[in-house]
């Protein structure tokens, strides 16, 4: 008696494991497609940031240098005057003053393009994380017409 017991016993659990492992076949097979294309957007991401950090990179690599020549003009500055209060001829001086002006003129224009570069970059993150969400959002789970559970 026991032991027709335990026999039926292990035969449903043995069904039940079948079932189980059908099952799971199955919705790995369905899901196969949305795994590659979460990996293929994972990789992308990666590839995003990797690209972003590289180009903030350059860009604070850039401010360094802007500010490393702008304390250089100041110091070329506060020589230029000293020599030019102690001189009698003004045209070095009117040329200097020109040049000087046309660092300003270029530390401006520095100071835009890394402004442009920086909301580049950042619109390019926001782009890559809304499309990331909106195609995590956009997946659909199919539901199985028929199987073993129905």
């Amino acid at each position: 008696m026991t032991l027709s017991y335990l026999d039926k016993l292990q035969e449903d659990i043995g069904k039940t494991l079948e079932k189980v492992s059908s099952r799971e076949k199955y919705i790995n097979n369905q899901l196969e497609h949305l795994i590659q294309e979460y990996r293929s957007a994972q990789a992308k991401l990666s590839e995003a940031k990797e690209r972003y950090q590289q180009a903030s990179g350059g860009v604070t690599e850039r401010t360094r240098v802007l500010a490393e020549i702008s304390e250089e003009l100041e110091k070329v500055k506060q020589e230029m005057e000293e020599k030019g209060s102690s001189m009698s001829d003004g045209a070095p001086v009117v040329k200097i003053k020109q040049s000087l002006n046309k660092l300003k003129q270029e530390i401006l224009q520095m100071d835009v393009r890394i402004g442009v570069v920086e909301h580049t970059l950042l619109q390019t993150k926001l782009k890559e994380k809304s499309n990331m969400t909106r195609d995590m959002h956009a997946t659909n789970f199919p539901e199985p017409a028929a199987g073993p559970f129905s």
